[in-house]
């Protein structure tokens, strides 16, 4: 199984998620062709691996110490 984490930045009063990996990142823009992630589309990933891909909210990066 792998965990792909995400974090999310509140921007104007909307709520974008990031992927944390740089490279699972990369991988999720070449299939749909934004830079971040929602609901839906955790959902279809989840379902396309067959519930190998699981995704993890984390704290975004400027707020880890």
């Amino acid at each position: 199984m792998k965990t792909i984490e995400y974090y999310v930045r509140e921007v104007y009063g909307n709520r974008l998620e990031y992927v944390n990996n740089e490279g699972d990142a990369d991988v999720i823009r070449q299939l749909t062709g934004k830079r971040t992630v929602n609901g839906k589309v955790r959902e279809l990933i989840r379902d396309l691996s067959g519930g190998l891909v699981d995704f993890k909210q984390i704290l975004p990066p400027s707020q880890v110490r």
